[in-house]
């Protein structure tokens, strides 16, 4: 019954599509909402039973859209510039530059003692000194910086010397003065041993200066003394014997073969109030380095050349009472005979010896002993010579020179430190470098 009415609502649905025009008032809204209807539905017919299922519409994408642009700040209008002053020119670097002589700044030019110092204060770290000689720009004048920044010290300058201090910047500036030095009012003098083209000498040989007036001021007459070596000398120092004698001596001799040089430029020292010091250049050679050790306890010589032992003779040396002396000794003459005299009437002696090389100034010497071929090597029997048989005497005359060391041992006397020349070898070293005047100043 169902299906016959729906049946009967189909066809009164079909018989309005054919209605008259004239209807059409009314019915065009009533067809046109059926068929909207019809047309959106799907029929299905499963017996007696019509169902209708809405289509949905299919997705559409949406258009894609510009972005909006970004608002955007107004550029800020620039400032009016300021008109800019011109840059100043830069301060020269020796601009600031002061010379002094004994608290008083030097402008252009001064006239001073000998012996002053310059003192040469604010120097721009850049900038260079220098000291020459105002007529001979080839001489030149060593400077010294001091432990305070900026301030440089010329050596003290010599009488009667002219010369330009220049403080030269990297900007290329420039500050200069003239100083010259007055004629020194005295001068002493100074001689040196060994003295220059006299030979070769030993190792043993000390250098010795003596000055003809006491000198007061030894520090910085010391400083001014310097020894140079073509061989490393090792420790050495300066001793002040007198006021009048400096000696200076290596600690372990000079080494063999070398060639010596002293340079004393005292000409702007002040060696004593008012006195004023020579420029003096010496120069004296060094043989081989030959050491002979006799030992009087064993009765032997030993000869060493430049380290090496070389030769061992038979010795005898001095009797109970005549001990011949230990330390160190140096050879002073060589004569091929030699007569050696002592008028005492009851131990006296009258006897003539070849080959002898004399060791002390009170006597004592190394020579041939005929008379006491049968204690040599064996006894001590001389009166403080060392006694050798004659060829050996002949070989180590042949092999020696003047300031070659001998060195004693084995007895109960020792050489004195006033023993001329090799006297100085027998201080110990802390006695030695006690009598330099710089020893607090090392």
């Amino acid at each position: 019954m169902r299906a016959t009415a729906k049946r009967g609502v189909i066809a009164a649905a079909a018989l309005s599509l054919i209605v008259p025009g004239w209807l059409t008032g009314v019915a065009n809204a009533d067809v046109t909402a059926t068929a909207d209807v019809t047309a959106t539905a799907d029929v299905t017919a499963t017996d007696d039973t019509v169902s209708t299922t809405p289509i949905e519409p299919e997705p559409t994408e949406p258009e894609p859209t510009e972005p909006e642009p970004e608002p955007t700040e107004p550029e800020p209008e620039p400032e009016p510039t300021k008109p800019t002053k011109p840059a100043k020119p830069a301060k020269p670097e020796t601009r600031g530059v002061k010379f002094v002589i004994d608290g008083a700044a030097v402008r252009r030019s001064v006239k001073t003692a000998p012996g002053s110092v310059v003192r040469i204060a604010r120097v721009h770290p850049d900038s260079q000194v220098e000291i020459v000689h105002a007529r001979d720009p080839q001489i030149t004048f060593g400077v010294r910086e001091t432990r305070k920044s900026r301030v440089f010290l010329s050596p003290p300058l010599p009488p009667s010397t002219p010369v330009r201090i220049i403080v030269r910047g990297s900007d290329g500036s420039m500050a200069k003065v003239r100083v010259r030095t007055r004629r020194a009012a005295n001068t002493f003098s100074m001689s040196v041993s060994p003295t220059a083209g006299s030979g070769v000498f030993g190792a043993g040989i000390p250098l010795r200066v003596t000055f003809s007036r006491p000198i007061t001021n030894r520090a910085a007459v010391e400083r001014a003394l310097t020894v140079d070596s073509t061989r490393k000398l090792g420790a050495a120092s300066w001793h002040w014997v007198s006021s009048t004698m400096a000696v200076f001596r290596p600690k372990r001799y000079w080494p063999g073969n070398t060639t010596v040089t002293l340079n004393a430029d005292l000409r702007a020292v002040e060696g004593a109030p008012g006195w004023w010091g020579p420029n003096v250049s010496r120069s004296f050679r060094i043989g081989d380095q030959v050491i002979i050790r006799t030992n009087f306890r064993n009765h032997t010589m030993t000869y060493i050349r430049n380290g090496k032992k070389e030769k061992s003779f038979p010795i005898s040396g001095g009797k109970a009472g005549w001990e011949t002396k230990n330390g160190v000794k140096l050879i002073t003459t060589h004569e091929e005979q030699r007569r050696l005299v002592n008028p005492d009437p009851v131990d006296g002696w009258d006897v003539l010896t070849n080959y002898a090389m004399r060791l002390t100034q009170d006597g004592e010497f190394i020579h041939d002993a005929t008379w006491n071929y049968y204690n040599i090597g064996r006894y001590n029997t001389s009166h403080g010579c060392t006694n050798m048989f004659l060829s050996d005497a002949r070989w180590l005359f042949n092999n020696t020179r003047f300031g070659d060391i001998v060195v004693s041992g084995g007895s109960s006397r020792n050489v004195s430190k006033g023993e001329y020349l090799a006297g100085y070898w027998n201080y110990s070293w802390a006695e030695w470098t006690a009598g330099s005047a710089l020893r607090n100043r090392r």
